[in-house]
């Protein structure tokens, strides 16, 4: 964590900081002495994976925040193809619920998966989201948003993002 120039500079070490935090997420085990229940530290890797997609969405797609998750179907970022209800499922039930009340919904579920599975799947009526493949595809988002300087320059949520800043700690 270091003090930047602009909000431009710090996404450059907080998205890639944030990919390394999803990863020791993913990568980790729990120990079934403690936990109930083995796996990874889904919860967590999951609210890191869509908070990197929301932040990429707010600078590519712009708008309001119910946009930002256009960004998965955006062909020069995750490039998913899904479907209007998928995206309403994934900012109202993966999203929102998760960062607002650290739970998720009923049918709406987590795997760690493995790096071919698709990202967002239903089965038998319950969505699942793939933590692996997801993490995969964040890491190339993230290199394509960094490595995209026109994206950034000049870019609307950056400049309300300063706005905010320079108008607010007034002491």
């Amino acid at each position: 964590m270091a003090t930047h120039p602009n909000t431009q500079s710090m996404l450059y070490e907080s998205l890639p900081e944030m990919l390394l935090a999803a990863k020791y997420c993913i990568e980790s085990r729990k120990d079934i002495e403690i936990w109930p229940a083995p796996g990874c530290y889904g919860y967590p890797a999951a609210l890191i994976l869509l908070s990197i997609a929301d932040s990429i969405g707010s600078y590519v797609e712009n708008g309001k925040v119910e946009n930002h998750f256009k960004i998965l179907n955006n062909p020069e970022y995750y490039n998913l193809d899904l479907d209007e209800r998928f995206l309403q499922v994934i900012y109202k039930y993966y999203r929102n619920t998760l960062t607002h009340n650290s739970v998720l919904t009923p049918n709406i579920s987590l795997d760690i998966g493995q790096p071919d599975d698709r990202i967002f799947e239903e089965i038998n009526n319950i969505f699942v989201l793939n933590l692996v493949p997801f993490y995969n595809l964040s890491v190339l988002s993230v290199n394509k948003l960094l490595n995209n300087p026109q994206v950034l320059s000049n870019n609307p949520t950056i400049s309300n993002i300063e706005k905010k800043n320079s108008s607010t700690y007034h002491w």
